[in-house]
């Protein structure tokens, strides 16, 4: 477009010069038209100016649309992968010889937390780092005749906080018949992986010990 007006200019000179045998230059209809055209390339510039920065603010709207997309669907995906791993915790926990041999159903459960995942049972020695797979192995391998029956789960919206209630029973070490409620506290992570799991009761500390050792 620049071209074109500076084209102008020079056929502009042409014409006044076949009109008349001196300078064309210094008329001032060519003075007056030569304004006119600069000013024409001075608002075709400002023109193209804000033509560019409005592409670059489209450009940047886009982004951020894009970004608000992705967190959009962000919860349903953490939610979706978190619902997955609540659920395969509670089927373990009703039959873990379903899943395969100890050592398969400990390491599916070491999939399903973060390396520092933090864990624990409240009513036997509380919660910290490190202690995922000895805590499972206790409680699922660890001698006692029992199951698991998860009667109640939630999981929050966005897939960030979930839990469980269930009824452990089984056979006390004195050979009599236990049955203990306890609540299960989740957390997960983007991915939907245990970052915090915690046990606890609705006794005190040395019911919950005393019904594992002499029944209800």
């Amino acid at each position: 477009m620049k071209r074109t007006i500076v084209a102008s200019i020079a056929i502009l000179a042409l014409v006044v010069a076949g009109c008349s045998s001196s300078d064309p230059t210094a008329s001032e209809e060519y003075q007056a038209l030569e304004q006119e055209l600069v000013a024409a390339e001075q608002q075709l510039a400002e023109t193209e100016q804000a033509l560019a920065e409005a592409q670059q603010d489209l450009g940047a709207d886009q982004t951020e649309m894009d970004i608000l997309a992705s967190e959009e669907r962000s919860p349903s995906a953490r939610y979706e992968a978190a619902l997955a791993t609540q659920e395969t915790m509670l089927a373990i926990m009703e039959d873990p010889a379903s899943f395969g041999d100890e050592d398969e159903v400990l390491d599916l459960l070491d999939s399903m937390a973060t390396p520092g995942v933090v864990s624990g049972d409240l009513a036997w020695g509380g919660t910290s780092t490190g202690i995922w797979r000895t805590g499972w192995r206790n409680t699922l391998f660890g001698g006692t005749d029992a199951t698991i029956r998860t009667w109640k789960t939630w999981l929050s919206d966005d897939g960030s906080v979930g839990g469980s209630l269930w009824t452990w029973t089984g056979t006390a070490q004195n050979g009599e018949p236990f049955s203990i409620e306890g609540l299960e506290l989740s957390r997960f992570n983007e991915d939907g992986l245990y970052t915090e799991v915690v046990m606890l009761y609705p006794y005190e500390n040395n019911e919950v010990h005393r019904r594992f050792r002499e029944g209800n």
